[in-house]
This record gives C-alpha cells, sequence and structure tokens, in this order.
C-alpha cells in the first residue's frame, strides 16, 4: 500500500514538471521567460507550485478512486483494519501524500531543469523511478521500522511512516522528523533547481553542467544564497538527529565526558558545517555571517533581555501545561532529575561552557548567520525573523532528547527574541551574548536548584514563579528592548 500510494503520487508530477522545464527549451519560450523582470528563482518557484498542485490533485484522485473501489468491494477491513478507513486516516494518508508531492516535485525539476529536450528528461527520470521502487521492496522486510536512522534516509522514512500510519503504529517523533527530514530535502532540490535553470547558458538553449553545483567559484563573494541555506539545512537535520540519538545511547561514559562530547559534536555541526560550506563555495565568512562589532550601546540591552528572557520563557512552558499539553510523564521526569543530579557532580564552568556558551554561540552562528542570511537575500526582515525561529524551535523541541509539544512556543519565542536583535543590530555578535547569557543563567540556576528552593523557584517543578521576580523582569525585558531599540535606530 505505500509502494502504491508513492507511484500514484510520483506519476502525477512527471509530465507537469518536463513541460516546465525541457518543454519550455524545446519550444524556445525559456528565452522570453528569462527575459522577465523577475528574480530566477522565484520563475522557478512559480513552477514548482504548478507541479506540486497537480501532484497533489493526481494522489488525491487515485486516492478517492481507490476508496470507492474498495467500499464497493468490501475490502475497507482487510487493507486498513478493523476499524476500516476512517476519517483521522484519511487526513493522515493525506499528510503522507502531501509531503510526497513536495519532496518529488522539488526532485523531478532538479532532474528535468538541466535536460535539452522532452525526450531526454524522460530518459533522467526513468532512473528516478526505478530507485523510487527499490525502498518500497525493502520495507516490506522484517526488522524495518521508522526509528532515529531510517526517519532521515530519503523515501525510506515516507514509505516506512505510511507503512505504520496504516498500521496503527506510527509513533510522533519519528513522524515528524521524516517530514520535516523530507520538506528539508525539498527545498534542498528545489535549490539546486534554481541553480540549474538559471545558468545562462540555460537561457540560450544549451544544457546546464550539474559539476556546477559542486565547484569552486574563481572569485570570492560576500554574501550566501537561499540554496546554501537550505542546503546547509537539509544536511544539519539528518545529522544532528542521527547523532543525538547515538549520543543518547551511550550511558557508561562519565558525566564530563558526556558533556565534552555534546560540546564537540555542536561546534562541529552548528559552526563547522556552515564555515565549511562558506569556505567552499569561497564566501567571505565575516561578510555572510555579518561578525561584526555593532554599536556599544547594545551591550547593556543584549545582557537585560538575556537575563530577564527566562522567567517568561518558563512561565509559557507552565502555561502550555495548564492546557494539557504535557509530555513530560513521570518516568522522564525521573530521567530529568537524575540528569540534574549527575551534573552537580561535575563542576559548574565545565556545565556552563559545553551547554551555555558553546550551544549559544554555535547555534547563533548556524540560525541567525548561515540561515539568516540566506534566507534575507529572498526575503525581508519579518519573514526571515520568523522562519528562522520556527525552524529553531524545531530543532530544540523534536531533536533536543525528544518530542515535547509544550516547548514548540517557548522556543520559538526565544528564537523570534534573537532573531529580532539580530535584525536590528545587523550583526550576529549581539545574539550570541543574549544567548550565551540565557542559557548561562538557566544552567547555574539548575545547578543550584536546592539553594534556590527556599525562594520557591522550581527548575523541574510545573509551579509558577513569584510574582515579584515576573514584575522584575519584566521591567529589565522592557529596559533591554528600549536600550536595543534606541542603540539601533542611527543605523536605521
Amino acid at each position: 500500500m505505500p509502494l502504491i500510494l508513492l507511484l500514484m503520487t510520483v506519476t502525477g508530477g512527471v509530465y507537469p514538471a518536463i513541460d516546465l522545464t525541457a518543454g519550455e527549451r524545446e519550444r524556445e519560450t525559456l528565452e522570453t521567460l528569462m527575459a522577465l523582470p523577475v528574480p530566477k528563482f522565484r520563475l522557478l518557484f512559480a513552477k514548482y507550485v504548478a507541479v506540486v498542485s497537480v501532484t497533489l490533485l493526481t494522489g488525491l484522485m487515485n486516492l478517492l478512486a481507490m476508496t470507492v473501489t474498495v467500499f464497493a468491494l468490501q475490502l475497507e477491513s482487510t487493507l486498513f483494519g478493523e476499524t476500516g478507513l476512517t476519517v483521522s486516516l484519511a487526513l493522515r494518508l493525506c499528510l503522507v501524500l502531501s509531503s510526497f508531492a513536495c519532496f518529488y516535485s522539488a526532485v523531478l525539476l532538479m532532474l528535468t531543469s538541466s535536460a535539452r529536450s522532452f525526450k531526454e528528461a524522460q530518459a533522467l527520470l526513468i532512473p528516478l523511478l526505478l530507485m523510487s521502487l527499490a525502498p518500497g521492496l525493502v520495507i516490506m522486510l522484517p526488522g524495518w521500522h521508522l526509528t532515529h536512522g531510517t526517519a532521515v534516509v530519503p523515501v525510506v522514512n515516507m514509505l516506512l511512516m505510511a507503512r505504520e500510519v496504516l498500521e496503527g503504529t506510527a509513533t510522533l517523533l519519528p513522524s515528524i522528523a521524516a517530514v520535516v527530514s523530507t520538506i528539508l530535502y525539498g527545498a534542498a532540490a528545489l535549490g539546486f533547481a534554481a541553480r540549474v535553470f538559471g545558468t545562462d547558458a540555460a537561457s540560450v538553449g544549451s544544457r546546464g553542467r550539474w559539476n556546477e553545483l559542486l565547484s569552486r567559484p574563481k572569485e570570492m563573494s560576500a554574501s550566501l544564497s537561499l540554496t546554501m541555506a537550505a542546503t546547509g539545512l537539509a544536511v544539519l537535520f539528518p545529522a544532528y538527529f542521527v547523532a543525538s540519538g547515538l549520543f543518547s545511547r551511550n550511558t557508561t561514559s562519565s558525566m564530563t565526558s558526556r558533556l565534552i562530547t555534546s560540546g564537540v559534536l555542536t561546534m562541529v555541526l552548528f559552526a563547522g558545517l556552515p564555515v565549511v560550506l562558506l569556505l567552499w563555495r569561497r564566501i567571505s565568512v565575516r561578510s555572510a555571517l555579518q561578525i561584526k562589532w555593532p554599536s556599544a550601546a547594545i551591550w547593556p540591552g543584549v545582557v537585560l533581555l538575556g537575563a530577564a528572557a527566562w522567567p517568561w520563557i518558563f512561565e509559557m512552558v507552565v502555561w502550555m501545561h495548564s492546557f494539557g499539553l504535557n509530555a513530560i510523564d513521570e518516568s522522564k521526569l525521573k530521567q530529568v532529575e537524575a540528569l540534574l543530579e549527575g551534573w552537580r557532580t561535575v563542576p559548574l564552568p565545565l556545565i556552563v561552557i559545553t551547554l551555555g556558551v558553546l550551544p549559544g554561540v554555535c547555534e547563533e552562528i548556524f540560525f541567525r548567520g548561515f540561515l539568516f542570511g540566506g534566507l534575507r537575500s529572498q526575503m525581508k526582515g519579518l519573514p526571515t525573523v520568523i522562519l528562522t525561529a520556527v525552524a529553531f524551535g524545531l530543532f530544540h523541541v523534536i531533536l533536543a532528547g525528544g518530542a515535547a509539544p509544550e516547548r514548540v512556543l517557548p522556543s520559538t519565542g526565544m528564537g523570534l527574541l534573537l532573531g529580532w536583535v539580530r535584525w536590528r543590530s545587523d550583526s550576529l555578535l549581539p545574539s550570541m551574548l543574549l544567548h550565551v547569557t540565557h542559557n548561562s543563567l538557566l544552567l547555574t540556576m539548575a545547578h543550584y536548584q536546592e539553594q534556590l528552593k527556599g525562594w520557591n523557584i522550581g527548575i523541574v517543578e510545573q509551579s509558577h514563579l513569584p510574582g515579584s521576580w515576573l514584575i522584575v523582569s519584566g521591567i529589565a525585558f522592557v529596559a533591554g528592548t528600549a536600550l536595543v531599540w534606541w542603540s539601533t535606530q542611527t543605523r536605521r
């Protein structure tokens, strides 16, 4: 059944993708299209929307026809279990079809954008369809399930998720990871398609070369592209997801070695990966990441924001719990308490450096530096701040030790604050300081939790903070916001 769903979705987008790329070139209308005063990426994105729409319509019509046939032949209990095809199951199948459509539409455009004719594009897509059949056969073998490893494998993750949705055994975290990773892979494929589709060679009727995607430019550049940002995000997500899963299995090492390993992993993925990509494409690291010294007047405001944000972030979590959005059960709560006990055996400076300073610096390099710069090249400030905040929230909610729905709003809210400071200051350094201050303060309070209990300040307990603390932090937050705004007015 998952393989049938895959094929009925993919085949719907084949001919629209060919016609909108290779067909334009064969009809000799591509030069006119390229002459329009519209960025090439937007032209290709409009074609992508068309291909996704046709693909989704094809998949939904096939699903509707299959449903009618199943009900007519009274096979619903055989195919879908005792409950049959319910509305909930139908909605989940539509989600699977949508993920297939978004991913494959981008891959189809990536392959057909370099074809010189309709027949050549068809020849390029035959290996794709054959490769898509292999995972469908593999998942029928025993022992294959949607796990930390398979959730980030393209095509395999969607097929496994579709199978578990049909069986009613799908779990939240791997399913979300499968959907997010598939969307990221599709975004990276669309970015590569834009580079091939947008070359000068394509506009005069010849074929763009795929080795241009990996070749190093001959000249230095000062800014990065949306394609590179999407590629980096598509690489980081599965790499960090798998690395986190492997790291969580290491329970025999000492707490000190685990903290050091966590710090090294953070540096390699969140700082090393974007820097390597920038150096490979001959892009100035300082210019692309906006590493420059802002006005000195901004620093007091940033420190105030970093120190005043945590009570309100904590209250958001408690507020989410009051609405029943609580994914921390008793077993997980005991694990958190055991983790805090282990931290107390480690010197506080090591904890602050590995879990406060390094994540604060390295995560800002990726989210407010690398990803922010790529999105800013195609978008205005507000959409860029929002998208980077959502990506920041997803990484902290899905990947940091398990899915926790109650952390969605607080993590994204913190990302919005960091993004706003980055946008206002036009520099990465203030958001780094804010992030480090926030992390370090929370870690210090967790370390001295027993001493703070006398003040009715709990880190693990789901109780509201004292009103006086909220008032003081609110005043400090407003003062910090005003200082950041005032110190960046002259630049604006």
